[in-house]
């Protein structure tokens, strides 16, 4: 992807050993290219990481509704089951021996 605003400004400031990891942890789970192109959208935008988190979090979310209604489903068979079939006899169980 080609930058069509040449970037030649520098915006410098310190990190922690700590604080530095949790940025590298961010940039690649979000990700970003770099730690600094994750600062950089997480500063501009308020939000950090880039269109493509986004867009993978709609993905995975629509996974998890996707599997929800399958859940759903499978727990109104089960309900369906045990509200057809017999009860258990009480007199099997306490019968003398």
């Amino acid at each position: 992807m080609a930058i069509t605003k040449p970037r030649n400004r520098l915006v410098n400031f310190r990190v922690s050993e700590d604080e530095f990891n949790s940025l590298r942890e961010a940039s690649e789970s979000g990700g970003a290219r770099s730690i600094s192109d994750f600062a950089r959208c997480a500063v501009l935008t308020g939000q950090g990481g880039t269109g493509e988190k986004d867009e993978i979090l709609r993905l995975r979310l629509a996974l998890i509704e996707e599997k929800m209604g399958e859940v759903d489903a499978k727990l109104l068979l089960i309900a369906r089951m045990l509200h057809d079939s017999p009860a258990p006899s009480m007199m099997a169980a306490t019968a003398p021996s």
